[in-house]
Order: structure tokens, then C-alpha cells, then sequence
């Protein structure tokens, strides 16, 4: 699947197998946003975007504000992940994630993001990672 990011968007590797299955996603590092288009491999039997895409989306926004996340160069296993859901995503519509490092630890990072559609809110998440290793390695 070969589409063009949205203007201010670039595309990001998030890695191989599900991640890659899952279609393009697309970054904007300066503003920390992250945004997929729903296509027909995200949607329910209701044609909307099936909240498990929205949650996979979702877990996939530490690389909006973790260097070096994409594509598996530093693994960030996710601790927990929280997705709530205001309002359904059409077919084709351009699902944006503004994201932001809320707190980190020593092993910990916690992210948040509010999921829109053309401004409209659609939902949030929240997740909690682990930290890499300075190696890019975790224990």
C-alpha cells in the first residue's frame, strides 16, 4: 500500500510483521503527531474503523515522542495501554494522534494522545512503556 503522507506528515517505519500489515503510518516529529487513513483493512462488519485499529494506532504513539522507536531500533514493550472511544472513524477518513510524553522514570515513559478526525475528537489513549536500555536494549 503506497500513499502519499498528508501535507507536514512524513512516512514512519514502525518495523516488520503486524506492525507492517497494519498499512502506512505517518509522522510529524516537530508537533509530535502521528495520523493513518482508515482504510478497508481497519474497518468493522459496520464499515467504521474497528477499535482494534484504533488500539494498535494507539500503541504505535511512542514513536512520536521517543527517538529511535521505529522500526524496532529501540524496543519499548508497552506496559499498559488505555484507548477510549468518543465517535466512530469512516472509511477513508485521516485519523490524527497528537501526542505527548506526559512523565517519565528511570525505566518507565507514560504517553497520552487524543485521536481526531478534521479536528473532531474521536478518542484517547494513554500507555505506559518501558524505557530502553541506553544500548537500545531492554532487560
Amino acid at each position: 500500500m503506497s500513499e502519499a503522507p498528508p501535507p507536514g506528515y512524513a512516512l514512519v517505519d514502525l518495523g516488520k510483521g503486524y506492525s507492517a500489515r497494519f498499512g502506512p503510518v505517518f509522522i510529524d516529529r516537530s508537533s509530535q503527531r502521528m495520523a493513518f487513513r482508515v482504510g478497508e483493512q481497519h474497518l468493522n462488519p459496520v464499515d467504521t474503523c474497528h477499535g482494534g485499529a484504533l488500539a494498535t494506532f494507539s500503541d504505535a504513539m511512542i514513536v512520536a515522542v521517543w527517538p529511535g522507536c521505529e522500526s524496532g531500533a529501540a524496543h519499548t514493550p508497552t506496559i499498559t495501554l488505555s484507548v477510549d472511544y468518543f465517535a466512530p472513524a469512516p472509511s477513508g477518513a485521516l485519523v490524527e494522534a497528537q501526542v505527548e510524553l506526559v512523565n517519565q522514570t528511570r525505566t518507565m515513559l507514560f504517553v497520552q494522545s487524543l485521536l481526531t478526525i478534521e479536528g473532531r475528537r474521536i478518542g484517547r489513549a494513554s500507555a505506559i512503556y518501558r524505557k530502553p536500555e541506553p544500548s537500545g536494549e531492554t532487560r
